[in-house]
């Protein structure tokens, strides 16, 4: 590959990178629109197993949102009771969260909602996991690994 046609790309790459990642969340707004949540309110409600409690700070790290971010949306998806904030018996700084009945009867539709958006990006099953590989390889390279190299 010549230099002019690597700058280039470079160029593109990082245009496409935004474009999708905002076109992504764009779609799924469309979908959480009808349920008043946004896309980081859906984020943290995928990842609270159903009737399992997380505490915050794990959601924080595995999410890689800081305690600034996560807090307004733990305000927010409590205050529209689909969580439950739990202390900690043994050290009440130490929060978890839950999700409330109907925390679990909205996250049942969010299979669907994820199918759907799929869908509509139009893409052969072949290019969907090859697309999912890619974004995996650049996470576990660039973000996962950076967390194992600060914890060691």
């Amino acid at each position: 590959m010549t230099s002019n046609v690597y700058d280039q790309m470079k160029k593109e790459l990082s245009y496409l990178f935004y474009i999708t990642s905002k076109e992504v969340v764009n779609r799924f707004n469309r979908y959480l629109k009808q349920y008043d949540i946004s896309f980081p309110n859906y984020i943290v409600l995928l990842y609270i197993e159903n009737e399992k409690p997380i505490f915050i700070k794990t959601l924080c790290e595995e999410l890689y949102l800081d305690s600034g971010t996560i807090s307004p949306i733990i305000k927010r998806l409590e205050k529209k009771e689909l969580i439950n904030r739990i202390r900690a018996e043994d050290d009440e700084r130490r929060v978890k969260v839950q999700l409330t009945e109907k925390g679990l009867n909205l996250k049942k539709n969010f299979s669907q909602i994820s199918e759907d958006v799929l869908q509509q990006f139009d893409m052969e099953q072949d290019d969907s996991i090859a697309y999912y590989q890619i974004l995996k390889k650049f996470a576990d390279k660039n973000i996962y690994s950076k967390e194992q190299e600060l914890s060691e």
